[in-house]
């Protein structure tokens, strides 16, 4: 149809960016900042901007370094492999072309200066303005070099915290800073206790190949055990996903029994939870009937097809499972997958209601191109008393390494660890578990 047609090219647009996942941003900084450390002239090197704020995709690349010896660092850093050309070069800054297409820019800074570098580096501009405007209350300007008084002489920073002590502010977890409120709730000493990867001591949405997984069931619980998990559950495709290989009533109890083998060999190291990931169809139902969700540990609802249906029609599909009294949370729950396909045209103000009446969990998928509840949807979440989980989706055991982009998703949403079900003990999350259907 036109509209259809419309939709696709408006899509289009917003796809046409020159910004990228964040897991490409955060490898490739990775591998600069290793080869920037290793340089004797570098006391201490970040990364900055939108990477180090944990936004789902990056633009450039900024990097921070404390050097007294700005002019042979930059010599250095246009030797690296991964550039290819330089774009501008200034006294504290140099901006280059990486082989990936990444841009990026390396400030450099004497130590007795990194805080406010770094700081100014990391923005978002919104948050520094606020930054400025509060500075002025105590007659001061404050830049990239570090504050100034109205006399013209200067107070350096050579840690970031510094810049927010001398406003009167705790430090801000760089993930707040979008001017959204975050600077009036320091000032309020309110700053919410953020999610860290270490709370997180189990892994709920994980495939094998049973279905469209890479590994063996022993090959994933090895591997979360590796990762340091507490509990790990087992979430195939359900039998109506074919191009998932998904598995039908006789395959999901034969995989029961096979769990259950791989726990007696275990013992209590960790503890395995026989779960699905299970369809819901485009009518409405889900992919089982409820006497055979009843004898799952763990039931996680997705959307997977006709993702395109009219507003009304998929969030009653979404509604309907939510409400099912064998459902314990939904993945994914828009379907969206960042620059390729537009979340579902969902009424999520309802699909946050009915959760948090229901208390089914809803996925941050931890997947870079999913990332999904996003961080806007996660806050309203809270706000509304959903329950979240963040799961990694893995379908390989380096899978459970993308976590710390799910954790970034929930920190951007100001959620703590109380709301998020995986950063339970085993025993909290199995009784959870137990009283639902």
């Amino acid at each position: 149809s036109e509209a259809r047609i419309l939709e696709s090219l408006e899509a289009l647009k917003r796809r046409q960016t020159d910004r990228v996942l964040i897991n490409h941003a955060w490898e490739t900084a990775q591998g600069l900042l290793a080869s920037l450390q290793e340089l004797p002239v570098v006391v201490k090197v970040e990364a900055a901007g939108s990477l180090r704020r944990w936004r789902e995709t990056v633009g450039d690349l900024d990097l921070i370094a404390a050097s007294e010896d700005a002019g042979p660092l930059m010599d250095a850093f246009l030797e690296f492999p991964q550039v290819i050309r330089i774009i501008a070069r200034g006294e504290t800054k140099i901006s280059v072309e990486l082989y990936d297409g990444l841009r990026a820019q390396l400030w450099v800074h004497p130590p007795s200066r990194f805080g406010t570098a770094l700081q100014y580096a990391t923005g978002s501009q919104a948050h520094n303005v606020r930054l400025r405007e509060l500075a002025k209350r105590f007659g001061l300007s404050l830049s990239e070099h570090g504050f100034k008084r109205e006399d013209d002489s200067e107070i350096t920073c050579a840690e970031e915290a510094e810049v927010y002590q001398i406003l009167g502010l705790p430090w801000i977890p760089p993930e707040l800073r979008e001017d959204r409120g975050e600077v009036q709730a320091a000032m309020e000493n309110r700053l919410p206790q953020l999610l860290t990867q270490s709370d997180l001591v189990g892994e709920l949405h994980v495939h094998t190949n049973w279905s469209d997984g890479a590994s063996t069931l022993k090959e994933m619980v090895e591997a979360a055990q590796e990762f340091g998990f507490q509990y790990l559950a087992i979430t195939d495709h359900s039998q109506s996903l074919a191009v998932a290989r998904g598995l039908d009533v006789d395959r999901i109890r034969q995989q029961r029994m096979a769990i259950n083998e791989i726990q007696r060999s275990m013992g209590d190291d960790i503890h395995i939870l026989h779960g699905v990931e299970i369809e819901i169809l485009a009518d409405g139902r889900l992919d089982y009937p409820d006497e055979i969700l009843a004898e799952l540990d763990l039931v996680i609802a997705s959307l997977h097809t006709a993702l395109r249906q009219p507003r009304e029609t998929i969030t009653a599909r979404l509604l309907k499972a939510i409400r099912n009294p064998h459902v314990d949370m939904i993945g994914h729950p828009t379907g969206r997958l960042i620059g390729i396909r537009e979340p579902a045209d969902l009424d999520m103000e309802s699909i946050l209601e009915a959760a948090a009446e229901h208390q089914v969990a809803l996925g941050i998928n931890a997947f870079p191109e999913r990332l999904d509840l996003s961080e806007g949807h996660a806050r309203r979440a809270v706000e509304m008393g959903c329950l979240l989980a963040v799961n990694t989706d893995a379908h390989h055991p380096e899978h459970f390494t993308f976590q710390k982009y799910g954790v970034g998703v929930a920190r951007r949403a100001w959620v703590g660890p109380g709301s998020v079900v995986n950063s339970w003990p085993f025993d909290r999350v199995y009784e959870w578990l137990s009283t639902r259907g």
